[in-house]
């Protein structure tokens, strides 16, 4: 049967030194024990160290990335909003030119005639429902952006925890090497 631990040594055997306290021998022995063992210490706590700053910047570009492409994310959709609106601004103006050039069709009284009337009210609601549409999409696209973003900051905290840099109440001044 083999044994791996000294738990078969008798107390009193495992607490008897080799060598005679009194001796200079004995005090070498212990002294370079103590340096080797804190040479070990010293090693695991740079590794250590070295890890955890590893990690730190690990998590950093993670969340300079995330901002990163939030924020172009965020510009893509300004320059589409913005393009939308200035397509949307020169159809309204061809659309209230349209509606100048219509009033040449008023009667005396200055109301419209039958079918000018409808083309220009047909034309106005086709225009209400254009821009009641856009306000739908840009409040979508709005929500959307916060509901990544949340989402990123989730999958953040979730891998810290995983990987040991948050406790579990999860604030980030609660760092802990776990």
């Amino acid at each position: 049967m083999r044994r791996s631990d000294k738990s078969w040594m008798e107390y009193e055997e495992a607490s008897k030194p080799f060598l005679s306290p009194e001796s200079d021998e004995a005090t070498a022995s212990i002294a370079a024990e103590l340096r080797e063992r804190m040479q070990k210490v010293e090693q695991q706590v740079l590794a250590q160290y070295t890890a955890t700053a590893a990690y730190a910047t690990l998590g950093q570009q993670a969340v300079d990335q995330a901002r990163a492409e939030s924020r172009s994310d965020l510009d893509r959709l300004q320059t589409t909003i913005i393009g939308l609106l200035d397509r949307l601004r020169a159809d309204f103006t061809a659309r209230l030119d349209g509606v100048d050039a219509g009033r040449g069709f008023a009667t005396p009284d200055g109301s419209l005639s039958g079918d000018v009337a409808d083309a220009v009210n047909g034309r106005l609601g086709a225009m209400e429902d254009r821009i009641n549409g856009l306000i739908r999409a840009l409040e979508g696209s709005v929500h959307e952006n916060m509901v990544l973003r949340q989402q990123i900051e989730e999958l953040q905290q979730r891998v810290m925890k995983q990987d040991g840099w948050l406790v579990s109440n999860g604030g980030p001044s609660d760092l802990s090497l776990g």
